[in-house]
């Protein structure tokens, strides 16, 4: 298993991940509404100051998970899905957010807000408090 830095060669494996996850979990998935943000990684997360990660298992995208500019100042981690039943979910949620804390201050963040389904234990013992915030110092 491999966290990586997503390509556009992923996009299509993170599209039927998506879907998949949606279907499962009984919701519709919708590129012209809430998933939109997929039809382009690379323009909505990295032209957005942010980032996208996939889970790699042998070519098969696991998980995938990214983080966008809010604002100038507050990065969002806006999405986070996982195949069902993915018995390493908590170890992939863990490094990628590990990954994503310390993206921030190199991009001279000073906070980060998650609205992504993420398990908020792992939050918290991330340093994020109740409401998903977490401080940082930007890193120049």
């Amino acid at each position: 298993m491999q966290i990586r830095i997503a390509n556009r060669q992923d996009e299509k494996k993170i599209r039927a991940l998506a879907e998949a996850v949606a279907g499962s979990a009984g919701r519709e998935f919708d590129l012209q509404g809430a998933d939109n943000d997929l039809i382009n990684v690379e323009a909505n997360y990295f032209g957005k100051q942010g980032l996208f990660l996939v889970a790699d298992r042998d070519g098969e995208i696991v998980a995938a998970g990214g983080a966008r500019a809010k604002s100038e100042d507050v990065l969002e981690i806006s999405r986070f899905i996982a195949v069902d039943g993915e018995a390493e979910r908590a170890d992939i949620e863990a490094e990628m957010l590990r990954v994503i804390v310390e993206f921030a201050p190199r991009m001279l963040y000073s906070g980060i807000e998650c609205s992504a389904d993420l398990d908020r234990n792992l939050l918290e013992s991330s340093g994020f408090d109740r409401s998903g915030c977490l401080q940082v110092t930007p890193d120049f």
